[in-house]
């Protein structure tokens, strides 16, 4: 594991800024933490956009995953939409590991206040998290349009075709934003005011180049921006820290010394 600080390679320094991270942890008293793709990964789902799956993907399906998992496809080609998102997304569902536990132990200590997920397997959720954000939504929220009435991921996966609601009989929705779509203004607004007021922010598992986490994290005027993410980015300067290395390994590291 190596780190920087502010934007300095300190590969010779990786215990002080271990340090200095543990001492915000035990000072800050409102922290907000930004869960990204990596912290799917670490946790057995697939990450669709590694070059070899991208690879795979377009040869498979003859389109990118942005493509396929996008409102035109729902709307138009329901079943090229479902055949991708039944095989890709619905068959190998994560279970939460260390690194959500990690954040529990920060809510039940009364330091972590909200959580903003980019991610949409509700692994928050699994071990307990309370005020999550989920900007990209949830695949624990298939519904019917017409009824509202709500479908496990197992009823998705396991429909033959198209699935449909057993009472109105049309397509289900997924409860995930689809390309295309806009971000919901309730949530980006929630998110965003969360990090303007936090003492502390900790982004997991993604950089900081993205749009959405750009936002999210751009209210932010503190100095204890810390990001924990597996491999270097140019947009890591702009964390106050960063540790390089798993967020199940790092991040129940630094909290279990609280």
């Amino acid at each position: 594991m190596s780190a920087y600080r502010g934007g300095i390679l300190m590969r010779n320094e990786k215990d002080a800024v271990l340090e200095n991270v543990k001492r915000y942890l035990r000072e800050s008293q409102n922290i907000v933490c930004v869960t990204g793709l990596r912290t799917v990964v670490e946790a057995g789902g697939i990450d669709i956009w590694d070059r070899d799956n991208l690879y795979r993907i377009e040869k498979e399906y003859n389109a990118s995953p942005e493509e396929l998992l996008s409102a035109g496809v729902f709307a138009t080609k329901k079943e090229k939409f479902y055949d991708f998102y039944k095989k890709e997304t619905l068959t190998q569902i994560p279970t939460p590991g260390p690194a959500f536990y990690a954040l529990k132990k920060l809510q039940d200590v009364g330091k972590l206040k909200m959580t903003v997920s980019m991610n949409i397997y509700g692994l928050e959720y699994g071990v307990g998290l309370h005020n999550v954000v989920e900007i990209q939504g949830n695949i624990h929220s298939h519904y019917c349009p017409e009824c509202r009435n709500n479908f496990s991921p197992e009823y998705v996966r396991d429909s033959v075709g198209v699935p449909v609601c057993n009472k109105c009989k049309v397509a289900i929705r997924p409860g995930i934003r689809l390309f295309g779509e806009r971000v919901r203004n309730d949530l980006y607004t929630a998110a965003a005011q969360a990090c303007a007021d936090a003492d502390m922010v900790i982004v997991l598992g993604t950089n900081l180049y993205g749009e959405k986490v750009q936002y999210v994290t751009g209210h932010y005027k503190g100095s204890r921006l810390v990001l924990i993410n597996d491999k270097p980015h140019f947009s890591d300067r702009y964390a106050d820290y960063v540790l390089y290395g798993r967020t199940d390994e790092i991040l129940p590291r630094l909290v279990d010394e609280l």
